[in-house]
C-alpha cells in the first residue's frame, strides 16, 4: 500500500459526453482487480432513459443519483438525489488507502465546493498509487491548477479499448512474496 502522496499518479480522464470515459474506468477497474489491486471511490454510469445511477467501485454497490420533485439538487439538466450526493461523499471518505482511486466526476457541483467535493481533498492527500478522475474537457483547465502535476488523458472513439489496458499497467507490478 502507499505511503507517500509523492508516489501517487492522478490522471484526468476527459473527452466528449458518451464517449465512454466511465465505461473506461469500470474496464480498467476490472483489470486492476483482476491483478489484485484494491480499488475504491464511485463511478457514476448512465442508466437507461438517461438516468444516472452512482457505483460504489470497492463493492458495486448502486444508488440512483438522479432525483425527481422538489427534494432534488439541481445541477445544470438534472436533479441529484441529497441522499445519494451524502452516501458518495462518505464512501469517498473512506475510500483511502487505495491502489486505484476512482473520483467519476468532478464536476460543476464540486468545483464550486457541493457534491463530491470532499474527493479533492482525498486526492491532495495522495493514498492511493493511482487515481482516475473523470473530468469535462471544459473543467481541465480548473482541475489543473488544483494538481498541476496530472496527467491528463482524452477518451476518442479511437483510443477508448486500447486504454483500459494502459492504465491499468500504470499500476506498479506487484512484488511475489518470498
Amino acid at each position: 500500500m502507499l505511503e507517500s502522496p509523492a508516489n501517487s499518479l492522478i490522471v484526468l480522464v476527459t473527452g466528449p459526453r458518451g464517449v465512454g470515459k466511465s465505461t473506461l474506468c469500470l474496464r480498467t477497474v476490472a483489470l486492476a482487480k483482476s491483478a489484485g489491486y484494491s480499488c475504491a471511490g464511485l463511478l457514476t454510469l448512465r442508466e437507461e432513459g438517461d438516468l444516472r445511477t452512482v457505483v460504489d467501485v470497492r463493492t458495486g454497490d448502486r444508488q440512483s443519483l438522479t432525483a425527481s420533485g422538489p427534494t432534488g439538487v439541481p445541477v445544470g439538466r438534472y436533479l441529484f438525489d441529497p441522499d445519494t450526493l451524502a452516501w458518495g461523499t462518505a464512501l469517498l471518505a473512506r475510500s483511502a488507502p487505495c491502489d486505484l482511486l476512482v473520483l467519476d466526476e468532478l464536476g460543476p457541483l464540486e468545483m464550486t465546493g457541493g457534491g463530491w467535493a470532499i474527493g479533492m481533498g482525498i486526492l491532495r492527500e495522495g493514498h492511493f498509487l493511482l487515481a482516475l478522475v473523470v473530468v469535462r474537457p471544459e473543467l481541465i483547465t480548473d482541475v489543473l491548477r488544483q494538481f498541476p502535476d496530472a496527467w491528463v488523458v482524452e477518451v476518442t472513439p479511437e483510443n477508448r479499448d486500447d486504454l483500459p489496458t494502459w492504465l491499468a499497467g500504470l499500476l506498479p507490478p506487484r512484488s511475489i512474496p518470498g
